[in-house]
């Protein structure tokens, strides 16, 4: 069965380790797998390098809104699908959703799938341009076989604005090779030094794009609040992005002292999880964090914003603590009462390790995608 998934860049983030995830672990023998995806992104070479997987790079696939590249970049992907008449089409995010999904109506693909990874309109859009995004959704979903959630927040808000019937959404939570989380052995204190860490004081950390969805500069405000208030603390920020100039500014004028360390983009998370103590989401709208799931996995209590689908990962007061998008005085709050309260934060890290089961693998969600894939085909 030949497949085609289309995903606009290749970053690293939840959207893209899920698709090549995905990808890795289908039946070899049952699918011919493509992909299509821009060129430029950290994990290009990844998505080159996929086994048994043809990858095309699309120049045209650009992340903001851009009529004549978009045009090009429908003109391109039809091509591609006319040239080896896939038999079912699997968008991921919202530019490649749209324009994937458009090209596979026009080229008479006869199975459409796309997986909503949070949706393209929010609550901090300008209100014309949240609308247009709703009407764009709904028309394509018309001729969209199946609409996949990775949490159930997203199927409430897709029937709440009437994007889809509700025949139309199926929940597949997200997967991650749980093997590398739950069996990994760190050098812990390597890692540290590795990460100019040069004492044994609590780590605070998160790993995130830096755009304005995940609003890093509510954490780093909320890192210096809790430095005012605890100075042997350590500060962890895992991620690159548009907002790094900005968010390096925001460091250069801040009195943290060599206590907040900027890692950039790395490939070692599980290890890096292994040395942080709270793990922290200050995003203001998400599909569902997979940096929560692969956190909790390790047995890391939460601190995260109330957006997505972050309340069925993180119980409030059991595995962490929820706040509210946009405040990070909550957020410096709650992780400065787990650090003074120590019996809580070790009752919280107990509940995380065992929050995470067998469903949030990655050979489950493959196995669900699999037999989405043969009951549509």
């Amino acid at each position: 069965m030949r497949i085609c998934h289309v995903i606009t860049r290749p970053e690293l983030g939840g959207a893209q380790l899920s698709t090549l995830n995905l990808i890795s672990h289908l039946p070899k023998d049952d699918y011919q797998v493509s992909i299509i995806t821009s060129p430029n992104g950290i994990l290009k070479h990844e998505f080159k390098n996929l086994r048994n997987v043809t990858t095309y790079f699309s120049h045209f696939l650009i992340r903001p809104a851009n009529p004549i590249v978009d045009i090009l970049a429908l003109i391109h992907i039809c091509s591609i699908y006319m040239s080896k008449r896939f038999k079912i089409i699997h968008t991921h995010s919202s530019k490649a959703g749209i324009i994937g999904r458009w090209a596979a109506f026009f080229t008479k693909v006869p199975v459409i799938l796309h997986t909503v990874h949070g949706w393209s309109f929010n609550d901090y859009q300008p209100l014309l341009v949240k609308r247009f995004y709703i009407f764009l959704e709904k028309l394509t979903a018309a001729f969209t076989a199946k609409i996949i959630c990775v949490s159930k927040r997203d199927i409430e808000t897709g029937l709440r604005y009437k994007i889809a019937p509700r025949e139309k959404f199926v929940l597949i939570k997200y997967g991650i090779p749980l093997y590398q989380f739950k069996d990994s052995k760190c050098d812990r204190a390597g890692k540290k030094r590795e990460l100019g860490i040069n004492n044994d004081d609590p780590v605070i950390g998160m790993i995130s794009c830096l755009k304005p969805q995940k609003s890093p500069l509510d954490y780093i405000k909320a890192c210096i609040d809790i430095y005012k208030s605890m100075p042997r603390v350590n500060f962890l920020l895992i991620g690159d992005g548009a907002l790094k100039r900005r968010c390096r500014s925001e460091l250069n004028k801040s009195p943290l002292n060599g206590r907040f360390i900027f890692t950039g983009w790395r490939r070692d998370i599980s290890e890096i999880l292994d040395i942080i103590d709270i793990a922290v989401v200050t995003s203001k709208w998400e599909g569902l964090p997979i940096t929560i799931i692969e956190a909790l996995s390790k047995g890391k209590p939460i601190v995260a914003t109330d957006a997505g689908g972050v309340r069925e990962l993180v119980r409030d007061g059991v595995t962490g603590y929820i706040t509210r998008p946009g405040e990070y005085k909550d957020t410096s709050d709650k992780i400065l009462s787990m650090l003074k309260d120590r019996g809580s934060f070790l009752k919280m890290r107990e509940q995380a390790s065992g929050s995470i089961d067998d469903s949030f693998d990655i050979e489950a969600m493959a196995h669900n995608v699999d037999n989405l894939y043969r009951s549509l085909a």
